[in-house]
């Protein structure tokens, strides 16, 4: 999954993002600050497995 993906994926659950840096989002998600790289890209699978399962999509 690319950040631009896991990007859409969050804000289709209804997570806006409260900060946009360079080419990174922030989500305030369940208390936590995810932090997603706009990129076109690849993610690593342990990113991607971290943000899922903080954003509670995954457990």
């Amino acid at each position: 999954m690319t950040g631009v993906e896991m990007i859409k994926l969050l804000r289709s659950k209804g997570h806006k993002p409260f900060k946009i840096r360079g080419s990174h989002y922030h989500f305030r998600v369940n208390g936590k600050i995810i932090q997603i790289p706009h990129h076109h890209t690849e993610m690593g699978k342990g990113l991607e497995y971290k943000v899922l399962k903080d954003a509670g999509l995954k457990e």
